[in-house]
């Protein structure tokens, strides 16, 4: 299959806006059409039903580009992409920058130009992953970490369900009534709070005891990060000293600020706590009580470093459920 033909075959709205200010919307793809070689008397009708699909009125198709707002020329930027009826569009970050109402409209389009096609959409918006893949693939310091459906993802890969409660400005009594509900039936505490509400996350062996909508695929990308820079560490031989009450002092890969990461230490494991310090690297704030490993648990060979103290094993909390 010849370049010419390939070409033919694809459809790309890049990341950014590739324009000529002095063409209309209309002339922008009535060239386009022409350059992948449509039929000249099919042109028109083909240009006034991406018009139309991409939500551009006839009046702003005849006015020139450069009048266009950022998110008008991204709707224009799709529609180019899929003159020609392409079997394979690829979509650089196609809402970067819209408002939501614009960006609804360029979700409508994708949505429609998924049938019958093959669509590659990158994006940092988890949101815009989840209403639009089918399938979705999640990269962290360069590598690809996962690919799957979205409730696969969030199924292996979220901490669990989210329930947020909120509270009106008359009811400032009842938020610590709440509290005491999750901790004596759940034995959670508050992921985060303020006056408005509480957000608790409940693992997935305590999901059972409530109606509780999915994680966000926002969470699912924050831990898959998470991991990818415990790796990062443990390559690069980033480590902190950690004494334990025992008096043992052992070395924990870096951790990320706010998290905690299970470590172990000849047969002993402890949640290490970090947080960020006055320059924003990751310090180590505590740990918890030593507790023996579960059996079922396989250690593996700790890190190579040329430090003389034990070395920590990164134990995923997800090991831990298995038994």
């Amino acid at each position: 299959m010849g370049m010419t033909n390939i070409r033919r075959m694809m459809g790309v709205c890049p990341q950014f806006d590739i324009l000529w200010d002095v063409l209309s919307g209309e002339e922008h793809l009535q060239l386009f059409a022409n350059i992948k070689g449509l039929d000249p008397t099919s042109i028109d009708m083909v240009v006034a039903q991406l018009l139309s699909q991409s939500k551009i009125t006839k009046v702003s198709a005849k006015m020139r580009s450069c009048s266009y707002s950022g998110g008008m020329k991204r709707q224009l930027s799709v529609a180019i992409a899929l003159v020609g009826d392409p079997k394979l569009v690829i979509l650089d970050e196609p809402t970067t920058g819209m408002d939501q109402i614009n960006r609804r409209h360029v979700w409508d389009i994708i949505e429609n130009a998924k049938k019958g096609r093959a669509v590659i959409l990158t994006t940092h918006s988890m949101e815009e992953a989840d209403v639009l893949s089918d399938r979705i693939a999640i990269m962290a310091k360069g590598r690809l970490r996962c690919i799957g459906t979205s409730i696969r993802l969030k199924s292996k890969f979220g901490s669990g369900f989210i329930a947020t409660v909120g509270f009106s400005s008359e009811t400032t009594s009842q938020p610590e009534a709440v509290k005491q509900f999750f901790k004596s039936r759940l034995d959670v505490v508050p992921k985060d709070e303020n006056s408005s509400f509480l957000t608790y996350i409940i693992p997935h062996d305590r999901e059972r005891l409530l109606s509780l909508g999915l994680t966000t695929l926002e969470e699912v990308s924050m831990n898959i990060a998470k991991r990818a820079d415990v790796e990062t560490a443990i390559a690069e031989g980033r480590f902190k000293t950690l004494t334990l009450s025992s008096g043992i002092s052992i070395e924990v890969p870096v951790g990320i600020p706010g998290t905690k990461s299970p470590q172990n230490h000849g047969g002993i494991m402890v949640e290490v706590y970090w947080e960020p310090d006055e320059s924003g690297d990751p310090c180590i704030s505590g740990h918890s009580e030593e507790m023996p490993i579960p059996p079922h648990i396989q250690l593996r060979d700790p890190p190579n470093t040329k430090s003389d103290k034990p070395q920590g094993i990164v134990i995923d909390p997800s090991e831990l459920k298995t038994l």
